[in-house]
């Protein structure tokens, strides 16, 4: 049954993340409308409309927008970050440059807008758009210069891997060529989740990472609230909003990936969209009892309340994925219902297998919340 809300969303994509903001629109009372060619896909099931539009079309995208009369509209992948923004602007609506949006994505831009932000540190970097650069100093990773997911990225220690590493990364890029970098071997990686209304930017909650580490440095749960102390928590925040306002993002959320060694910040990424593999929702509305998704959505529509972003809670919760590379979480992955953190367990398969690159949703998972403190799994 279609929504009788006044206002109307324009969720651009039908994903997971776009089904996440069409079940929020439920529950505001909004009318949701998601973009895709994808009819079957998971959110068309839950938004009161799916419109078959290819999302890359930004003109007839505008043009079903406008005839709509749209009220507020929302990214949900690196891949809807532009057109998002093209709709926004060209409708009046609350949103991002459009230059600000093309771009946000691309490491090699973003490198260059955040070089001078004070806090932040930079290793050695090469970018190689159609042939490989001399590379003097190994080991280094090697990313696509726009990809999401950890999608091509390799560590590389010798110079006969370099080759192929890099028509690796080139082949998943967005924009053509790789970024290099040398390999900073340990530390912690972090992301950051922020919500940004009229160039005034909150930092909502820091999540710390398990990563497989080299070579493909894969996800392999998120934790909330990171293991920072007050002093390094709000190094990071102070650093994140500059590396926002940096990058030009003025409306929004934002997901910022760094890495923190001896206390120096190091961008990975800046992404103008929610964090995925369930970072935006649920783990950081149940960290913070804060309704992230809300925010965004209110963002949207020019009547973010602000005021709501204070006071927010301290609770512990966290993903788990359950992979070939995290085999000795097999046996709480099966038993987790009867435990007092358990909220959520997905079961795709009794195999355990490998990932390559992030897919929270197509794999053995499970999440705890705590209130008092956080769970010894």
């Amino acid at each position: 049954m279609n929504n009788t809300g006044n206002e109307k969303l324009a969720i651009i994509g039908t994903g997971y993340m776009a089904r996440i903001i069409g079940e929020r629109c439920r529950k505001l009372n909004i009318e949701s409308h998601c973009f895709s060619i994808d009819e079957h896909s998971v959110a068309a099931e839950v938004c009161d409309y799916f419109h078959n539009v290819n999302i890359l079309d930004v003109d007839k995208l505008t043009e079903k927008c406008k005839e709509l009369s749209i009220n507020g509209v929302v990214a949900t992948t690196e891949l809807t970050i532009y057109p998002a923004a093209v709709v926004a602007n060209r409708l009046g609506l609350n949103g991002n440059d459009i230059d600000v949006a093309k771009n946000i994505t691309d490491k090699s831009i973003i490198r260059e807008k955040t070089k001078d932000v004070e806090g932040l540190s930079f290793p050695k970097c090469w970018v190689c758009k159609n042939e490989l650069a001399k590379i003097d100093k190994l080991p280094v990773i090697v990313k696509p210069i726009a990809a999401g997911g950890k999608r091509g990225i390799s560590v590389v220690y010798n110079t006969d891997e370099l080759q192929k590493a890099f028509e690796e990364a080139v082949s998943v890029s967005k924009v053509q060529g790789a970024l290099i970098e040398e390999f900073l071997d340990g530390g912690q990686e972090y992301s950051v989740e922020s919500l940004s209304f009229h160039g005034r930017h909150y930092v909502i909650q820091v999540t710390q990472k398990d990563s497989s580490g080299a070579p493909h440095c894969v996800e392999l749960g998120h934790h909330q609230p990171a293991d920072l102390s007050d002093h390094m928590r709000n190094k990071v925040e102070t650093v994140i909003k500059r590396i926002i306002s940096s990058a030009g993002i003025l409306n929004g959320p934002c997901h910022t990936e760094i890495k923190i060694i001896d206390s120096k910040i190091y961008l990975i990424e800046v992404n103008g969209r929610p964090g995925g593999d369930h970072i935006a929702y649920p783990l950081t509305e149940l960290s913070t009892g804060y309704p992230y998704i809300t925010g965004i959505i209110m963002a949207a529509l020019g009547r973010l309340d602000e005021n709501a972003i204070t006071n927010l809670e301290k609770n512990f919760c966290g993903v788990y994925f359950v992979t070939q590379q995290t085999a000795n979480l097999k046996e709480i992955f099966d038993t987790c219902e009867n435990e007092p953190w358990f909220y959520q367990k997905n079961k795709v398969s009794d195999e355990l297998k490998p990932i390559i690159h992030n897919d929270g949703f197509n794999t053995n998972y499970f999440i705890y919340f705590s209130k008092n403190g956080k769970p010894n799994i």
